[in-house]
């Protein structure tokens, strides 16, 4: 194939001034600049005496890069021309006052998630503290079809920081909480069940610490589901963990004569793994604790009150086997759940638990550490 030919004139005036520019709120701003996160939807982009290109074929992008501090690139929007003709008409319709939206609708194009999903996902990640935004403005060769060559700069990137978040002031929206995460290790991902607008959807927060205990923060909604409240999502827990870790002997329409299972749909799996039939929790095994099969399972919860929150906790080993059908049970680790009422949304009901799956954390170590999350909450 006869390559396309891809021609560069480095044609800079010795009078000219190239560069890139960024608008906030209207108003230009400096390479270097910090802006505050709430304004950064309002960037806007332009630029001005870039490297003239003459091309047969090609790409062209005027580009932001969000990136963490390690240079990580997180995602990044760009207004991208294709084709000689496109990208001619892009450059000689452009003017030194042209300005370009970036973020939202007519912004540029994204290969992934929002502004606000991003800015949202960036709190509690070590990495993310301060995000420094790139803009950049290159051309590649089309080299066959759809490869390109290596991208050409035609102007030196321009960059700015954004701080997110601040150690003793850690706001989570999806708890509706802030938090003081100085005493709380590594970073705290969201975490989903579902796409973004459905109804079903929870999200909430996962951490880890020590490179083995997995933990996570969520807060249910009694406007999803209606009635709910401390006592109600203990009892479902209670009941849905005790289903599982008595998975064989259970009958799945009416597995308990004074409770309906499906009274609520609370997504336990995706809070702590709890419905797995490979893993069980030792205290609520007919087998192992004979009392759980004939006691108020709510009798197996301590009533607490912590950092002025009252409702439940639940401690217990775990236990794995190998497959469904599996006699066998071997000790795996240790699993602690709170159950809270929140401190300022009584719609909300806070979830802090470690997860079922955990392996080889103790009781102690993994009380402290949910202890440590519900104590640091600030109200």
């Amino acid at each position: 194939m006869k390559k396309i030919l891809f021609v560069l004139f480095l044609a800079m005036s010795a009078t000219s001034y190239a560069q890139l520019s960024a608008y906030i709120n209207g108003k230009a701003i400096k390479e270097g600049a910090s802006v505050s996160k709430k304004d950064l939807a309002s960037l806007q982009v332009g630029f001005k005496n870039q490297k003239k290109v003459t091309i047969i074929s090609g790409i062209s992008a005027l580009y932001v890069q969000l990136l963490d501090a390690n240079k990580k690139d997180i995602q990044s929007f760009f207004l991208q021309k294709d084709g000689y003709v496109a990208i001619e008409d892009f450059f000689k319709s452009n003017t030194p006052t042209t300005k370009y939206k970036v973020f939202g609708e007519g912004g540029f194009l994204s290969n992934g998630n929002t502004l606000d999903w991003i800015l949202s996902a960036a709190i509690g990640q070590e990495a993310q503290k301060t995000i420094q935004v790139k803009i950049g403005l290159y051309v590649a060769e089309e080299t066959g079809y759809r490869q390109y060559g290596q991208s050409v700069r035609l102007l030196e990137p321009m960059t700015f920081n954004v701080p997110i978040w601040d150690a003793k002031n850690v706001t989570m929206p999806f708890l509706d909480l802030t938090i003081d995460k100085t005493n709380i290790a590594g970073d705290m991902d969201t975490k989903q069940n579902g796409m973004l607008g459905r109804k079903e959807t929870e999200i909430g927060y996962r951490l880890i610490e020590k490179d083995k205990i997995w933990y996570t923060a969520f807060a249910l909604d009694s406007d999803k589901y209606p009635g709910l409240n401390a006592k109600e999502v203990a009892d479902d827990f209670i009941h849905a963990g005790t289903f599982y870790a008595n998975y064989n002997q259970m009958n799945d329409k009416k597995p308990f004569k004074d409770y309906d299972i499906q009274k609520y749909t609370l997504p336990w799996d995706h809070i702590n793994d709890l419905l797995d039939s490979k893993n069980r929790l030792s205290k609520l095994s007919y087998r192992v604790n004979k009392e759980a099969k004939n006691s108020n399972l709510m009798n197996l919860f301590e009533t607490v009150t912590i950092n002025g929150m009252k409702g439940y906790a639940f401690k217990s080993s775990t236990d794995e086997r190998e497959h469904i059908n599996a006699t066998k049970w071997t000790p795996k680790g240790n699993f602690v759940i709170y159950i809270l009422e929140h401190p300022t949304n009584p719609k909300l009901t806070l979830i802090i638990s470690s997860s079922v799956k955990n392996n080889g954390n103790t009781l102690e170590e993994t009380d402290a550490l949910l202890q440590t999350f519900i104590n640091s909450i600030k109200k």
